[in-house]
């Protein structure tokens, strides 16, 4: 009985640990949970071999709009520059799969 129960218990905290957005591609000023994950196998910069990735959609959307106006381009470039800081030459690749190109 209590093998099955510690079965039960492991089955039941499994999902938690799965909606853990820790490991994301994500915006690091971002305190609550992500309300857009999508996750996709995909080969980034840097790594040895394709592989499960998280990626925060929500965080990247005002990238992949179209601004309306040369505040709104100006606002996406300054934001498109912190994102390549923060992520590297893993940005367009990320952009690459929330297009569906990858």
């Amino acid at each position: 009985m209590a093998k099955l129960s510690v079965a039960l218990l492991l089955l039941w905290l499994t999902p938690v640990a799965a909606a853990d957005s820790s490991g994301c591609i994500q915006a690091p000023k971002r305190q609550k949970a992500c309300p857009n994950l999508i996750y996709r196998v995909a080969q980034l910069p840097a790594m040895p071999a394709p592989a499960m990735v998280c990626i925060c959609a929500t965080d990247f959307a005002p990238l992949l709009v179209t601004p309306a106006s040369d505040s709104e381009k100006v606002q996406q470039n300054m934001l498109r520059r912190q994102m390549e800081v923060i992520h590297g030459e893993k940005l367009q690749s990320v952009l690459d799969i929330l297009q569906r190109r990858l």
